[in-house]
């Protein structure tokens, strides 16, 4: 009899307790976020799915190369491995607006493809919600993006700038990277007037 009327007593107050308790905050709905690398060309903000960009690093000794287009700055050895580094600002067709000492290499790989692309700055891991992904945004761009368009699939807004999305793998795979020798490379046949070249 005791023990019913202490159960009674402790059910009442587990009923009085669960009535005036606050409730419990909602568990806010879990969005879902992209990460990549963000890094600046010409001033404009591009950034890269995470793994696309294997190694960053400053930029290293390089040795130029001959008769190469001039967006080839020639031949780096990292670690032992020898790796062309691009100046993605030629390549792109974008000018160059910060100095050389926030220069960035950053190393691409794709199957047996290897590649340094030269880049401003690196702007770190960026995260971005992926409900403010906007497809084909660069195609809307100004003539400045003209040389990204065919890397980018669209892009991010995040704190008012837009960071625009690049597949870095996709440009070792392009034909003009693969055509990398100037179309006139020995001097030696000479210049349209007859006399041998400089």
């Amino acid at each position: 009899m005791v023990n019913n009327e202490a159960l009674n007593v402790l059910e009442d107050i587990k009923a009085a307790t669960l009535k005036l308790a606050a409730p419990l905050p909602h568990k806010e709905e879990v969005q879902a976020q992209w990460q990549g690398l963000g890094f600046l060309v010409g001033g404009i903000r591009l950034v890269s799915q995470l793994g696309e960009v294997s190694e960053l690093l400053q930029v290293p000794r390089l040795t130029p190369l001959p008769a190469v287009k001039p967006w080839v700055m020639g031949i780096a050895n990292v670690r032992g491995r020898l790796i062309p580094v691009i100046d993605l600002h030629e390549y792109l067709q974008l000018p160059t607006t910060l100095p050389m000492s926030q220069w960035r290499v950053l190393v691409v790989e794709d199957g047996d493809m290897v590649a340094g692309l030269l880049v401003e700055q690196s702007l770190g891991i960026q995260h971005f919600l992926e409900e403010s992904y906007e497809e084909q945004f660069a195609e809307r761009g100004n003539g400045e993006l003209e040389g990204i368009n065919p890397y980018a699939s669209g892009a991010f807004r995040h704190g008012g700038r837009v960071y625009h999305v690049v597949q870095l793998k996709s440009i070792l795979r392009d034909e003009k990277f693969m055509d990398v020798a100037l179309s006139n490379p020995n001097p030696l046949h000479g210049s349209q007037d007859g006399q041998p070249g400089s």
